[in-house]
């Protein structure tokens, strides 16, 4: 097994107090599965993602990578092998290729060597971008071009497992495309995906997870149900109903 999650939990406060924002939530990845976490807003999906990258300051349950506990590394160590990559990409002024390399500038990759500009310019073309010279600047760039250059730089770091927190929301079919196809190809050479989508079901994974209330109620499996394409409008309102009972003053929750 790649990574498991055993009974993960994050409290949270609000201004009615504290509240669970995930509650008891497992979940197992395979090597080469990607996996999607559905459900309306407020449901705990993001925050479920920041307690698997221990990007949260305090979490309860149990997780593994590769049958290491994650008590036997530093959150550093941790978030170098379990990436995070949130919605707004973070980009830094200077060219494309400032960009890619920013990981290699951190004290994190100080003793890695830096991809060179054959591998650079070769992941850009894999990410459809061929067009865009390493040297031009990354503000001369479009939304979904910035957002697949912030992408290709995380997989350029090959972390074991990817967690995709909603990285497609706001791009363009095209850019949402050359996402899901870069990010089924990274998941096939021998890691894992977990994704946190709002769009229609793509077909790349195998299996959705649907939370309400910082719970998981449904699992489907390998995608055998026809039309499951995570909520429509109607039965997210009513979701969405329940789930505003508190205002999430957390910055993770969506």
């Amino acid at each position: 097994m790649l990574f498991t999650a055993h009974h993960i939990s994050v409290t949270l406060e609000g201004d009615k107090g504290s509240f669970a924002a995930v509650d008891d939530v497992s979940l197992e990845l395979n090597t080469g599965e990607i996996i999607d976490v559905i459900g309306p807003s407020g449901a705990g999906k993001s925050t479920l993602l920041h307690a698997f990258g221990m990007q949260v300051v305090s979490w309860g349950g149990n997780m593994f990578l590769k049958d290491r506990s994650s008590n036997e590394f530093t959150a550093q160590q941790w978030r170098r092998r379990v990436a995070l990559v949130q919605q707004k990409p973070i980009l830094v002024t200077g060219s494309v290729e400032d960009n890619l390399l920013l990981p290699w500038t951190l004290k994190s990759f100080e003793d890695e060597p830096a991809p060179d500009r054959g591998i650079l310019t070769e992941a850009l073309g894999a990410a459809r971008l061929s067009d865009i010279a390493l040297e031009r600047s990354i503000d001369k760039l479009s939304v979904g071009q910035q957002a697949r250059v912030a992408f290709l730089r995380t997989l350029l770091t090959v972390p074991d497992v990817l967690l995709l927190d909603e990285v497609d929301a706001a791009l363009d079919d095209a850019s949402a495309v050359a996402i899901g196809e870069m990010t089924s190809a990274y998941a096939q050479e021998a890691h894992g995906v977990i994704r946190v989508r709002h769009r229609t079901d793509d077909g790349r994974a195998s299996q959705r997870i649907r939370m309400q209330s910082g719970r998981i109620v449904d699992r489907i499996d390998d995608m055998q149900s026809a039309g499951v394409v995570g909520m429509d409008d109607a039965e997210s309102d009513d979701l969405q109903s329940v789930e505003s009972r508190d205002t999430r003053s957390a910055e993770v929750v969506r």
